[in-house]
């Protein structure tokens, strides 16, 4: 059970004697001890033999929910050292005490001394309704733009409880983006500012490295040439008859993807590429900005405007946009562009997926972007004789496309989002 924000903002809003001050947590031994051996039980069930997948996931939620009752009483340990001993260092602390990695004592001191203006989160934390790393997120989110701002969006601390870390982690994002153009901060020029990269030789191997750091906009844009020369590369490497010796790991792959799209010269033999260039990698990249007609015609200056995949913008990033920038309008008011084709057609067109991709940002599960994925029947074409609709269409990338055959598993709408379920029935 997801714990109730509004419940806990309820019991704790007065605090003790109305004094307005929240009460910690209840850590009492007796209640560790029944989640304790609660998740023992759960452990020795999930061993036994031929137990229902029920109940492993029961038990590995159990386990989770643990995890973070343990991480939330390690912050406040990490408290109590700093107040006992003003001259100790909490991350060492932990570190040797714990035996987690430096960088891992560093977050949970850092979300240890964020908590106490995080009630609601705290109680997230301590109830094991959200796991430490999306407790340490909204941490962060507080840090840019206030604990006021996250205390008060419940939307986004249910978020917290119901999203795995990688999938919030962008939730999050999107949301600072958000709050920052919102107070008239523009995200992408604070990108462009800090933008850098680095080349440089390591002295124990001798490889080259390349590190670069783009805005959002131009990311997408790479990002999009290199997935679709890797998949070329992938194509090249999977045709019989190669030498087993020159199968490249997917590492290996990459970087030979970004040589080959800086020089133009094949990573493996050096001559110029047969497309010319990069050819087809080169292809030009597509950018999804949504808009209001308030932001385009400039009679709303709050108006809502987001680059799928990158975020909240600034509505003057329309007007950053170079001149041969081809545009297509979608209205969302009445249907314009062919988005409902029935049974008629089993692959959805380019109309459909501009308008899933501006639904739904990327993949459903992991949110991997756009152009990595395919559009999947909710209602499914073969098995239920689903439609090649917009409404029966959700993104998903290919490795979660083929996790949904696999596993068995069907995908519909529940509590406001995408969800992976069991199919009903055989197949």
């Amino acid at each position: 059970m997801l714990y109730n924000v509004g419940m806990y903002r309820e019991e704790h809003a007065a605090g003790p004697e109305a004094g307005g001050e929240h009460e910690p947590p209840d850590r009492s031994g007796g209640g560790a001890e029944r989640w304790l051996a609660s998740a023992l039980d759960a452990m020795e069930m999930a061993q036994a033999e031929e137990v229902p997948r029920s109940e492993v996931e029961a038990a590995v939620g159990l386990l989770g929910r643990i995890q973070a009752r343990a991480a939330s009483m390690l912050c406040t340990l990490a408290r109590e050292v700093e107040v006992s001993d003003p001259d100790s260092y909490p991350p060492e602390v932990l570190r040797q005490g714990a035996r987690m990695s430096g960088r891992q004592a560093k977050q949970m001191a850092r979300l240890a001394g964020q908590l106490p203006d995080l009630p609601a989160v705290e109680g997230l934390l301590a109830s094991g309704d959200i796991p430490f790393d999306n407790a340490r997120m909204l941490g962060n989110a507080a840090e840019k733009c206030g604990p006021e701002a996250v205390e008060a969006d419940d939307e986004l601390l249910r978020q917290s409880a119901q999203l795995p870390a990688d999938t919030f982690g962008r939730r999050v994002r999107d949301w600072i983006n958000q709050k920052l153009v919102e107070s008239g901060l523009d995200p992408i020029e604070r990108q462009r500012r800090v933008r850098e990269a680095k080349l440089w030789v390591e002295d124990s191997t001798g490889l080259g490295v390349l590190m670069a750091k783009l805005p959002s906009p131009q990311f997408n844009h790479v990002q999009q040439a290199v997935d679709a020369r890797y998949l070329r590369l992938l194509q090249r490497d999977a045709e019989g008859g190669g030498d087993p010796e020159m199968v490249r790991t997917p590492h290996q792959r990459k970087a030979d993807v970004v040589y080959e799209l800086l020089t133009g010269l094949d990573a493996v033999n050096g001559e110029p590429l047969e497309e010319g260039a990069g050819g087809a990698a080169r292809r030009r990249p597509q950018l999804v900005i949504t808009a209001d007609i308030g932001v385009i015609d400039g009679t709303d200056p709050k108006g809502h405007c987001e680059i799928i995949g990158a975020g909240p913008a600034p509505r003057n990033v329309l007007r950053s946009l170079s001149p041969d920038t081809e545009l297509c309008g979608m209205i969302f008011n009445r249907p314009g562009r062919v988005l409902w084709m029935g049974r008629r057609q089993r692959l959805g067109n380019a109309a459909q997926r501009l308008a899933v991709a501006v639904r739904d940002g990327g993949c459903f599960e992991c949110g991997a972007p756009m152009h990595l994925c395919e559009l999947h029947h909710v209602r499914e074409w073969h098995r239920r004789g689903g439609s090649t609709d917009v409404d029966n269409l959700v993104a998903v990338c290919r490795r979660h496309h083929r996790w949904l055959e696999t596993e068995n598993l069907a995908v519909r709408w529940t509590g406001g989002r995408w969800e992976a379920r069991p199919r009903d029935g055989p197949p």
